[in-house]
């Protein structure tokens, strides 16, 4: 609905890119790469027939290469949350104009090599036009002539592994990936796997964070004054402001090295840390001024061309309550914990923590 697209009932939106071109012939898969930008191996197409109305459902892997194809900015911020979570954006639309069609999310599995073939819960889905779930559809903005539809994210999780082939069905019909490590668009990108996990830590959360609060909240915080405020070695502090869903997020990442035992971030947080420091885990501070959506699982690890990608709850140490079950940051709040690098990530050598399509790097 709102990549642009040409012919086959695949929607444009006015928030893209418009396509002047007549409907195409070709493979809708191709017609779609050629008109969005996107890279083939991207992209899935399938048409099935639903009581004499032909449906057609385009699938697009999110990650960063598909973020830079001719997506709204719109579209780009709302699939941002996405990336290295092994997620599809899902459009079904048809020619017609209609209000509802009988579209089924539950219709979809997925099925990886030697795997089984496995429907996602409805916990797994994101509606991104209202009533996607359901089955409502939307009257295209381009114009009644393109028909109507629908979108939502599918987040596969572990389901799959984009480093191989995998395959996505809607009933008997089938599309098949195979995510490449590079394409034809010159696009730098990168394989991704799950991360391995660890034998779960749990500490109590921190009672009082509002001095945290309020040392985050000041506009002229750098990474050399915060380092200075809690006596941490300068190399540990990273500071980055990210704009997600068009809210702005300050997340503060210090790595847990042995010297952090000799800070000043107090007594009462050092002791939480302690089983992780010296493990090349990441602490991550987070807080928004204005409120901002927010997921723990649009963190990653990035180490020489892979994204480790986090499924397991042991992968963070939450060190404010809920951490782990947060959709939001609400204003003035903050939200902590550490992130522990993946089994298979070589904390002695230089690595990136992601969030969505932003990151800090160590060293």
């Amino acid at each position: 609905m709102r990549w642009n697209s040409v012919g086959r009932a695949l929607l444009v939106s006015s928030l893209f890119f418009l396509c002047a071109a007549s409907a195409a012939l070709g493979d809708p898969r191709d017609d779609f790469a050629r008109e969005t930008g996107l890279d083939t191996d991207l992209i899935g197409v399938v048409q099935v027939d639903v009581g004499g109305t032909e449906m057609t459902i385009a699938f697009v892997f999110v990650n960063e290469r598909a973020l830079d194809s001719r997506v709204s900015t719109a579209l780009r911020q709302a699939l941002e949350p996405y990336v290295g979570r092994n997620a599809l954006y899902v459009n079904p639309s048809v020619r017609d104009v209609v209000l509802r069609f009988g579209f089924d999310p539950q219709a979809i599995a997925a099925q990886g090599e030697g795997r089984e073939r496995t429907t996602a819960p409805v916990s797994a889905w994101v509606e991104l036009s209202p009533g996607f779930l359901g089955g409502a559809f939307l009257v295209n903005p381009a114009g009644a002539e393109q028909g109507s539809g629908s979108e939502g994210v599918l987040v596969l999780g572990d389901l799959i592994d984009p480093t191989r082939p995998f395959d996505i069905f809607y009933g008997n019909e089938r599309t098949t990936f195979r995510i490449l490590a590079a394409a034809s668009s010159g696009s730098t990108s990168v394989s991704s796997t799950s991360a391995a996990s660890h034998d779960p830590i749990s500490v109590p959360a921190l009672g009082d964070v509002s001095s945290l609060e309020s040392v985050l909240a000041r506009s002229d915080l750098t990474e050399v004054s915060l380092a200075a405020l809690f006596a941490l070695d300068r190399s540990l502090v990273r500071i980055l402001d990210a704009t997600v869903t068009s809210a702005a997020v300050r997340f503060v990442f210090i790595r847990l090295d042995e010297s952090v035992r000799a800070s000043a971030l107090g007594d009462d947080l050092l002791s939480r840390l302690d089983p992780l420091i010296g493990t090349g885990a990441v602490m991550v501070w987070a807080t928004s001024t204005t409120g901002a959506p927010f997921s723990p699982w649009s963190f990653y690890v990035q180490q020489s061309g892979t994204n480790f990608v986090f499924f397991s709850s042991a992968s963070f140490v939450g060190l404010t309550s809920g951490f782990l079950s947060l959709e939001r940051l609400e204003p003035g709040t903050l939200a902590a914990a550490v992130i522990r690098l993946p089994k298979n990530v070589n904390a002695q050598a230089p690595f990136a923590v992601r969030y969505s399509s932003f990151g800090v790097t160590y060293p």
